[in-house]
């Protein structure tokens, strides 16, 4: 069953059944303020803290779901019938109805008709500014004269989402709201500087900013009683429940439209009159529309491929590359699913982001590096859970002033070893290398950054600290421990042993030898000759380690503190785990013949038509040296799920093996795009990768949750780009190493590396899966392909030959 379907010329997807099971959702902003929504324009708004800065409020879990919103409501004074510009919040039947939103890169457009008066509304944060536009449009699609009255509504938050959600003494008491000169401020009277406003481009014929008058005592948004009675009140008080609502008188002749705009912004009453007289200029608004279209035309065009797969061709080009800047971007906690109820950055998280985009998006990333060196311990383990404030003496939290609001974390800034993650700052090693090879940034390795619990050194030491603390927290078999967790906070080893974190060691080990290496070679300034040669003394070490870590036809997953091995041959259930295969081979501990059996017991037990599991079989018997993951329900979440995130390790992974067949098997199953005529199983929104799908021991095999703010966007574009199209940048070359099904015969990718242009035809006439047999660039034939002059644009045509890899 469809809903909608992907519009490739608009870069939009149009949903045209709305009454989706589960919130289709977007995220508007790419700055400080970003609107989180729905495809009926529910969700909630913040400046730059989701759970500092609430703007708006928002009911998570609530029945009906996702309200409050961003509501419009339309009443014929002649009928006294009513109706919302999106199918929530007053829900008419939809064969009454029609209609329709389009989610696009950073807007969503939603439409409907109804009693022939047909309107589209526009959601969307402009560049530059900390406001959101609800661009509405009404118009007069009959051949009589209309009357029709315009309601808005928003509910405003009290700043903080805990003191909103839990203390009524403060969040019904210290707030304000007021309406002048054409603007409604709300106003923290304890806090100046947090205030927020809701003004329009015309003058309101109506207004309220109490929540309850506007809907009425026991009315919802559904019926709201000044809609039903045709009037705002004009209602006004300090203290109380607030609300954003205009109300607008119109008559329209036959054929005739109106064009409104409304506007919710972060700022106080001056800052909303400068922008209602900024944004009452039409010509200023779809101004903003072409800025924000070139803005992500911009970060798109540094990469774009055509290949045989159309599904990965829909999602690379925009998708995913959207969702994984919208993670780099907002962190985790803005979602439907987190509901901005924690804030800060996630250590792994935000490390494994920055590693994907730093072609599109280097200054984000270099950023978030730069925050997450700051929240290094100098043992060499991060944070696991931070403010970025707290390490930076130029940002002022935006918790700083509240009363209401104290972060638990500050209360002890630097973890105890304890409370560390065993993979969090291991995930940064090959991240800031990523960036280095994108950029060319050698310089950036140099630059002193403060650590956590005080001094400094440059990046390259910050790195170093990094493999030397997993170098010190080996067990007694010399595999890293897992701590508090390794990746999967589900697998809780406490005093047990990692093979993933074992491995992942090995993997930035031999990242951070590749960097030195070139320093030593072709930088100046450098001479660390003891440094490459402690690093590939220790990756040895790691690497003779992890061999005893196979077991007959797989890796184990671990070791727990009481010296019982997870995942082995002999155990009933948790028999195979992912993430320790694939990256087994990802990291290139293992043989290519242990490699390979790794990887097809992977196929055997954890492959499904949805993806890969990340174990099998399920847990279904409670083991706490295990840990949590055999206390969640079989099927969902990390016990036996099809979990995204590593889904693309596999990818990843069967490439080093050189089997892009499977590769790509793999990839067509999790990918979304190919569920779109599923959604009767999958409910979530076919254009975004979510955190897991329901593993075959759930009764809901095949349903997707938590979409969006999750790792699984970052890596698969990463694992598609870097591995499968094989367009890896390297110190001072870009690398072309595909691999990919035999079957395919060519593909094209233009790739944007250093500010010059890169037009690759990849041929493959003899239907091989991996090996280059020539490469040529700008007709000339060369053993690799150098950078650029900058500006530049340059023809490069690779062919593929060799055997088969069987």
């Amino acid at each position: 069953m469809e809903y909608g379907f992907f519009d490739e010329k608009n870069r939009e997807y149009v949903i045209e059944r709305v009454d989706v099971p589960v919130s289709w959702t977007n995220y508007l902003g790419v700055e400080d303020t970003c609107a989180v929504i729905n495809q009926t324009a529910g969700g909630y708004m913040f400046h730059k803290s989701p759970e500092y800065h609430r703007m708006t409020r928002f009911r998570g879990n609530a029945v009906p779901m996702d309200r409050p919103g961003f509501d419009l409501y339309l009443r014929d004074t002649q009928t006294k019938d009513y109706w919302s510009a999106t199918w929530q919040p007053v829900g008419k039947p939809l064969e009454q109805v029609d209609y329709s939103c389009r989610h696009g890169l950073s807007y969503s457009r939603y439409f409907s008709r109804y009693a022939d008066i047909e309107t589209e509304m526009r959601l969307t944060i402009p560049l530059g500014e900390d406001v959101l536009l609800w661009d509405f449009t009404v118009e007069n699609a009959g051949s009589q004269m209309r009357e029709l009255q315009i309601f808005s509504f928003c509910e405003f938050s009290f700043h903080g989402v805990a003191s909103d959600n839990q203390n009524f003494q403060m969040s019904m008491y210290c707030a304000g709201a007021g309406y002048q000169d054409g603007v409604i401020e709300q106003k923290m009277f304890y806090e100046p500087g947090k205030e927020q406003y809701f003004t329009a481009s015309f003058r309101p014929d109506g207004y309220d900013t109490l929540r309850d008058s506007f809907l009425g005592l026991y009315h919802t948004e559904q019926n709201p009683e000044a809609v039903l009675k045709g009037q705002c009140t004009g209602s006004a008080e300090a203290g109380n429940n607030h609300c954003g609502s205009f109300q607008k008188n119109l008559k329209l002749e036959a054929g005739e439209s109106i064009r409104l705009i409304f506007m919710l912004g972060s700022g106080n009453r001056k800052k909303g009159l400068r922008i209602r007289e900024k944004y009452s200029n039409l010509n200023r608004v779809d101004q903003s529309y072409r800025e924000l279209r070139d803005y992500w035309d911009d970060k798109l065009s540094s990469l774009q491929i055509q290949t045989p797969d159309k599904g990965m061709n829909v999602l690379t080009n925009t998708w995913t590359l959207y969702q994984a800047e919208i993670n780099v971007m907002f962190s985790r906690f803005a979602s439907f699913i987190e509901v901005g109820g924690r804030t800060g950055l996630g250590y792994r998280d935000t490390a494994q982001d920055a590693m994907c985009v730093p072609h599109s998006n280097p200054e984000k990333c270099r950023q978030r590096i730069l925050q997450l060196l700051r929240a290094l311990t100098t043992r060499g383990y991060g944070l696991h859970l931070f403010e970025p404030e707290w390490f930076d003496p130029d940002v002022k939290p935006e918790y700083a002033d509240s009363p209401t609001v104290v972060p638990t974390a500050e209360k002890d800034r630097v973890h105890k070893l304890e409370q560390a993650c065993s993979d969090d700052a291991l995930w940064l090693v090959p991240s800031i290398v990523e960036y280095v090879k994108e950029t060319g940034e050698m310089e950036f390795l140099k630059e002193k950054v403060t650590y956590a619990d005080g001094g400094e050194d440059t990046v390259y030491e910050h790195m170093k600290r990094i493999l030397d603390f997993s170098h010190e927290q080996v067990g007694k078999t010399g595999i890293c421990k897992g701590l508090r967790a390794d990746w999967n906070d589900c697998l809780n080893l406490g005093g047990g042993e990692s093979a993933l974190v074992t491995f992942l060691h090995y993997w930035a080990i031999s990242n951070f030898l590749e960097l030195a290496e070139y320093l030593q070679d072709k930088a100046e300034g450098w001479e660390i000759d003891g440094d490459i040669k402690k690093y590939r003394d220790m990756g040895k070490q790691v690497k003779k380690a992890s061999e005893q870590l196979w077991d007959k036809e797989w890796y184990i997953r671990g070791i727990t503190k009481n010296g019982k091995s997870i995942g082995t041959m002999e155990d009933e259930q948790g028999k195979v785990h992912l993430e320790s295969n694939a990256w087994a081979v990802l990291s290139g501990a293992a043989e290519p013949g242990r490699g390979a059996a790794a990887m097809d017991s992977v196929e055997k037990w954890l492959y499904t038509p949805y993806g890969l599991q990340l174990n099998a079989p399920a847990y279904t018997k409670r083991d706490d040296d295990i840990g949590f993951v055999t206390r969640v329900c079989p099927g969902l979440k990390e016990n036996a799920s099809v979990f995204s995130h590593p889904n693309p390790w596999a990818w990843a992974a069967e490439c080093v093996l050189g089997r892009g067949d499977k590769a790509v098997k793999f990839y067509d199953a999790l990918c979304p795009y190919y569920q779109n005529d599923k959604i009767e199983i999958r409910e979530a929104e076919p254009y975004s990768y979510c955190q897991f799908i329901m593993g075959k021991d759930h009764e809901c095999y095949g349903r997707a949750r938590h979409p969006f703010m999750t790792g699984s966007g970052g890596w698969a574009y990463f694992a598609v780009t870097h591995y499968i199209l094989g367009i890896r940048p390297e110190m001072d070359s870009l690398l072309i190493d595909p691999c990919i099904p035999g079957e395919w015969k060519e593909f094209a990718v233009k790739r944007r590396w250093r500010n010059a242009e890169y037009q690759i035809r990849v041929e493959n006439p003899d239907g091989v899966m991996k090996g280059i047999r020539s490469v040529l660039l700008d007709g000339k034939e060369v053993s690799e392909i150098p950078q650029m002059k900058e500006g530049t644009v340059h023809q490069i045509i690779v062919r593929m030959g060799g055997k088969t890899d069987d």
